[in-house]
């Protein structure tokens, strides 16, 4: 398992996030537990722009790890990010 998080952790670096994902989802299948994978599946969603997926993602996590602070701060970020709206637009 940590060869496959090293692997994942690799490709994300590489901003090879299509076949990162592709192996987390194949990890995931073998053990759907994984709270390192769902984390890294966040990210990949997260740096993909798909915040609605990332949320998600991050929420896995701490349905498996409560105390996981790097997801809680990813969702706010991700909330906030979603919630941003600037006023003066709408008023030229």
């Amino acid at each position: 398992m940590n060869d496959s998080l090293e692997q994942v952790k690799d490709l994300i670096e590489s901003n090879k996030l299509d076949e990162a994902q592709q192996l987390i989802h194949k990890s995931l299948d073998l053990d759907s537990s994984a709270e390192a994978l769902y984390f890294y599946l966040g990210q990949i969603y997260y740096r993909q722009q798909k915040w609605g997926e990332a949320i998600n993602a991050y929420h896995k996590v701490l349905e498996l790890n409560p105390d996981h602070k790097e997801a809680q701060s990813n969702i706010e970020m991700a909330k906030n990010i979603l919630g941003y709206f600037t006023p003066d637009m709408f008023n030229p």
